[in-house]
């Protein structure tokens, strides 16, 4: 019996799949929607299924809807929710998604408990059917949750409006928690499965009990689930079948373990793979998970609507005339409780990071959809046991009608209503720069076909009927088209500014799929161009990404012996991300001065972000000179590094260009990437160690010191002392008595004489330079010493030195030829 259970799941699913795929595949170029499709193909196999056609001649597909018919809804909850959910929320913009929080929590914990309890009023009041009120709130919140799906993806297409296309996904996704919190306090209240205290203060504390601790089990399963996957390197199989086995597993300890919100579980898993968890993600996978999780989503609502319309027309009674009217009230009902919560928040959400202008709320009006949630919860109502069928059958039928007629109304009519409000175009600083950006492909194309006639392939093609075929958006208008005209200076510079720090950020993914750049420094910078894109674009300064290629503060604690070594060992880590930080930098501001020509509205604004693209690229390099100046050990072994990763890297696409050139086979190919992928893992896991050189090592290096003898070395190094300075320090003041001859061992220093008039820089000296030669002579330094960058420096204290320099006339002689003729220093 099991076998055919699972023979008939199995012809559900497949058929299911050739459905869809031959619906999506006849819709194209329609804006028919793909779930209503699939609601009413469902629909029809259901009535079908109500007569004996499929039971006489197709017995196992009759078997199959009867089985699918009786489906446990709570599966569909389990098994489809999931994938749905996360899908949804792994597509966000994280860094828009946070600075919206604000509204879309506003429009999705108090707008759909407004909206649960004023629908259940509604319910209340003109359903035929004298429903109790903890039904009726059990309905308003079951058909209050949101799934904009269509009228996100129409935004997309026609406008790219990211700001709203957040905050209506991101309002789904979070009131479909909230729905289902509320469904669940409602539902045991109307089953009467668990005895349950009414009251405002115990229904809050639930409520916010299960939101914060499916907070917390997101949070703690989705940084496991990070950390494993940051442990594998290039293993498609691993990272994905982790991220899938995440959101089941949240999903799961939250509902049935905890018994909290597992919607709110894997928005919140979701959104830490989209933002840490990206780079975390191999390079290589990061684009085949996207793809995995849209298929599943795919599937999911493939399955789901089939399999709902299926159940609406094996349980509902469709020809009720009651049902239908009070489907109608339901329908405007619904709209005119949306518009009203939209209009009571709209003061409050206004008031939040960005605005929302009315053009914007009457979309968030519109686009108020239903979807697969509410048919979940409106099946698990209509096959519990422990409410009547019939009252069932009427939630299940109006939840099923509200979801087609939003889809099918709103969701159809939508284009219409963008362009009425003339939101079906992008805003006229967006549209110059992509008219500037057509133009330049536009010019292109006209060099192509003058280089292609000169072909003697081609020569006799006939290249008027080539354009014509060939015909796009691309033949562009003129840079001085009336879009640029309609958008004002100020609009087409923000609009310019945006697209240079997209570009910006677009180099910096780029330098990590290549390999080029590490994981925190590419999250870093790219959390850096997206707060720069906050408000007005700004290009420079960048102050926030200064601070981690600088120096760190905690340098001057060096100077301390007692917390040197301790300290270092802290700052390696942090200098190496802050170069690695700077290159990446630098190289995102090569990319982007190649293209600000062909973006740039006018000359002058052209010229305005040159000067402050190459002004980011001084400042940085300067810093970088500092900081390779004070630390060459820690410099020497970064490069090594990058360049090793380049060189694997290149190594890599060597291999695969001849395995697409048949060169060599895929077997051969396979191994051969497996072992440099597998160099590639050693050393990205290979942690940065560099050791730091002792007063030994730095003496015996020293070029006086190499006649030396052993016995004079040892004394030297037995009377050294390491000192450390920070940048701007003062090491040796002029007139001050001396007391001890100092060798730079690390950094910059300037010597500099104090006149009657003004201070003069005499020389600037480095590594291996000596200072503090006068104490041999006077006994008072006759020049200040100033610490250009951070520095450190051996001191040999004159009481000590003295007696060794006596004791050994190789030494002497060594001492009085580097100051020889040098009556200053």
């Amino acid at each position: 019996m099991h076998e055919t259970i699972g023979i008939f799941i199995l012809i559900f699913i497949v058929a299911s799949l050739i459905i869809g795929s031959a619906v999506r595949n006849l819709l194209k170029g329609t804006n028919i929607p793909y779930t209503v499709t699939l609601l009413v193909i469902g629909l029809g196999l259901g009535l079908v299924q109500r007569t004996d056609f499929f039971n006489n001649y197709l017995p196992a597909i009759s078997s199959t809807l009867n089985l699918v018919a009786d489906i446990e809804p709570h599966l569909i909850l389990f098994v489809f929710l999931p994938t749905l959910i996360f899908e949804s929320a792994f597509c966000m913009e994280v860094h828009l998604f946070r600075r919206m929080i604000g509204q879309i929590v506003m429009l999705a914990i108090p707008g759909l408990i407004i909206a649960a309890i004023t629908t259940a009023g509604l319910a209340k009041i003109i359903f035929p059917w004298g429903w109790s009120w903890p039904f009726c709130l059990l309905f308003g919140a079951l058909v209050s949750a949101t799934d904009p799906v269509a009228v996100v993806a129409l935004l997309k297409e026609v406008s790219s409006r990211k700001r709203l296309e957040t905050l209506l996904e991101g309002e789904s996704l979070l009131n479909d928690g909230t729905a289902i919190v509320l469904f669940g306090l409602f539902y045991v209240m109307v089953t009467g499965k668990e005895t349950f205290d009414f009251s405002l203060l115990g229904v809050a504390v639930d409520f916010s009990w299960v939101v914060l601790f499916g907070l917390i089990i997101g949070l703690t399963v989705g940084g496991l689930a990070i950390f494993w996957v940051g442990r594998v390197f290039n293993d498609p199989m691993i990272e994905i079948v982790v991220s899938v086995a995440a959101a089941y597993l949240v999903f799961l300890l939250a509902e049935n373990v905890f018994h909290v919100s597992g919607v709110v579980a894997l928005v919140a898993l979701a959104l830490l793979f989209a933002s840490v968890g990206r780079t975390r993600v191999s390079p290589e996978v990061a684009g085949f998970l996207h793809h995995f999780w849209e298929m599943m989503a795919h599937i999911a609502n493939t399955l789901i609507f089939l399999l709902v319309g299926i159940v609406i027309a094996r349980r509902v009674p469709l020809d009720d005339p009651s049902l239908w009217m009070t489907l109608i009230y339901l329908y405007f009902g619904v709209q005119l409780i949306r518009a009203m919560v939209v209009a009571m928040l709209s003061p409050l959400t206004k008031s939040m990071s960005i605005g929302i202008t009315r053009e914007k709320a009457i979309v968030l009006v519109w686009g108020g959809l239903r979807g697969a949630v509410s048919l979940a919860l409106a099946l698990i109502v209509a096959q519990d046991s422990a409410i009547e069928q019939t009252a069932g059958d009427q939630v299940l039928f109006l939840c099923a009608g509200l979801v087609v007629l939003t889809i099918l109304i709103n969701g159809t009519t939508m284009g219409a209503l963008l362009g009425w409000l003339k939101l079906d175009q992008l805003p006229p600083g967006k549209q110059a720069t992509l008219d500037r950006a057509s133009h330049s492909i536009f010019q292109e194309f006209e060099n192509l076909y003058t280089c292609m006639q000169g072909n003697s392939f081609f020569r006799e093609a006939d290249w008027d009927e080539v354009r014509e075929r060939v015909r796009s958006r691309h033949v562009a208008p003129a840079v001085n088209s009336q879009t640029c005209v309609e958008a004002s200076e100020r609009e087409q510079a923000i609009a310019f500014r945006r697209r240079i720090l997209e570009a910006e950020r677009r180099a910096y993914w780029l330098q990590f799929e290549e390999g080029t750049l590490g994981r925190t420094a590419t999250h870093l910078l790219v959390e850096a161009v997206e707060h720069a894109l906050d408000g007005t674009p700004l290009i420079h300064p960048r102050t926030d990404l200064q601070s981690l290629w600088s120096i760190p503060k905690s340098f001057k604690y060096l100077k301390y012996p007692i917390v040197n070594k301790v300290l270092i060992a802290m700052m390696i880590d942090r200098m190496a991300l802050g170069y690695d930080v700077a290159r990446g930098f630098i190289k995102a501001q090569d990319e982007v001065l190649q293209i600000i020509d062909e973006l740039a509205p006018c000359k002058e604004e052209a010229e305005t972000i040159r000067v402050e693209v190459i002004n980011n690229k001084r400042e940085t390099l300067a810093e970088m000179e500092i900081f390779r100046q004070a630390f060459p050990g820690i410099i020497r072994e970064l490069e090594t590094r990058a360049a090793s990763r380049v060189v694997l890297n290149r190594e890599r696409a060597l291999i695969q260009g001849l395995l697409a050139s048949a060169v060599l086979d895929k077997p051969e190919a396979d191994r051969m990437i497996a072992d440099v992928e597998s160099r590639m893992a050693l050393l990205q896991k290979k942690s940065l160690r560099i050791s730091q050189p002792n007063p030994a090592q730095i003496l015996l290096g020293a070029e006086w010191a190499k006649g030396l003898k052993g016995q004079t070395m040892d004394k030297l190094v037995a009377i050294a002392d390491q000192r450390v300075y920070d940048t701007g320090s003062i090491i040796i003041q002029q007139g001050e008595l001396g007391g001890a001859l100092g060798i730079i061992f690390r950094g910059v220093v300037e010597i500099t004489e104090s006149g009657a008039e003004k201070e003069v820089v005499l020389r600037t000296v480095g590594p291996g330079e000596l200072i503090g030669g006068s104490l041999q002579r006077s006994g008072f330094y006759g020049y200040s010493v100033r610490a250009v960058t951070p520095v450190a420096v051996i001191w040999l204290e004159a009481n000590k030195l003295k007696p060794i320099i006596e004791g050994d006339k190789v030494f002497a002689a060594e001492i009085k030829k580097l100051f020889a003729g040098d009556s200053k220093y």
